[in-house]
């Protein structure tokens, strides 16, 4: 019935990922465990699906991949650096199964580092175990479910998207045009433990999402990104000079738009870091935008 897909870069957590699938609690239900990627350290049990390649994939392509390979009905698309709760895979399938289009679980942060809970927090407040349940504009691609035939109608992910930044939201968006519903589950709550966990890898990430930023609004507005480019390069200096203070606001904002996250007061730094890179990684892809009109 239900074809779990797993984008995989040498994860080394890809064995405990799995383990937690073992552990769920419609664990009959799951038909097949499909890991395409890359596993250097050989971590990847016998037991599921390998599609092991040469060169390293994107995530949208990892994917689509795996998405035409697997059987089952529905598609579960879950990160290499996931753990599941128990009722996780459950969760999403009865909301699935209660007519939503396409379902995404919640994150829950753990205790430890730093520049982790900073990074998860940034980039997915709207989605914390914390969070109501309900519709959401979008859903990141780490822990969702969707019917293969809708999957595959449309298209899949975007393969344009390198790495792991923008083919989410692209695809929710899609949907939507489409008129389908988008669930946020909260109950069907993962483990996220991403590698970065540095002040530099934080600042990276949210960098390439300040720069498929961009992008994004051209292609799903209907319109060109703001034509500023042109009158931003002579001030680009100074706007990324000013990007920690706007970085400071939308913290504070984010901060009271979501109340439970001021038990975690102490990253508002991280934070003010990881949305300063953002704002960054903006000005890179209009600048970007304006110098490819001019080829």
């Amino acid at each position: 019935m239900i074809s779990v897909v797993i984008p995989n870069l040498n994860s080394p957590l890809i064995a405990e990922v799995i383990a937690a699938l073992e552990r769920q609690t419609i664990r009959e239900q799951i038909t097949e465990v499909i890991v395409v990627g890359q596993d250097r350290e050989q971590l990847v049990p016998k037991s599921v699906r390998h599609v092991e390649v040469a060169q390293p994939l994107s995530a949208a392509a990892a994917r689509n991949r795996g998405a035409r390979l697997a059987t089952g009905a529905y598609l579960c698309f879950l990160d290499a650096d996931c753990i599941a709760s128990p009722q996780f895979v459950e969760r999403l399938l009865a909301r699935l199964q209660a007519g939503a289009s396409m379902v995404g679980g919640s994150i829950t942060p753990e205790p430890g580092n730093y520049w982790r809970i900073c990074d998860n927090l940034l980039v997915f407040a709207s989605v914390l175990a914390s969070a109501r349940p309900g519709e959401r504009p979008y859903l990141p691609s780490l822990n969702v479910m969707l019917q293969r035939d809708l999957f595959i109608a449309l298209g899949g992910f975007d393969e344009r998207f390198p790495g792991a930044a923008g083919e989410d939201i692209d695809f929710s968006l899609r949907l939507r045009n489409q008129g389908h519903t988008l669930w946020f589950e909260p109950e069907a709550t993962i483990f996220h433990r991403p590698a970065r966990s540095s002040a530099a890898s934080v600042a990276a990430h949210l960098r390439s999402f300040g720069r498929v930023h961009v992008r994004l609004q051209r292609e799903h507005q209907g319109r060109a990104a703001p034509r500023l480019g042109p009158h931003l390069r002579p001030w680009s200096g100074l706007l990324m000079a000013c990007a920690p203070l706007l970085a400071l606001l939308d913290a504070l904002l984010l901060y009271g738009r979501n109340p439970e996250l001021r038990r975690y007061w102490y990253c508002l730094p991280g934070m003010i870091w990881g949305k300063a890179a953002w704002y960054l990684g903006v000005v890179e892809g209009m600048l970007a935008v304006e110098s490819a009109k001019r080829l």
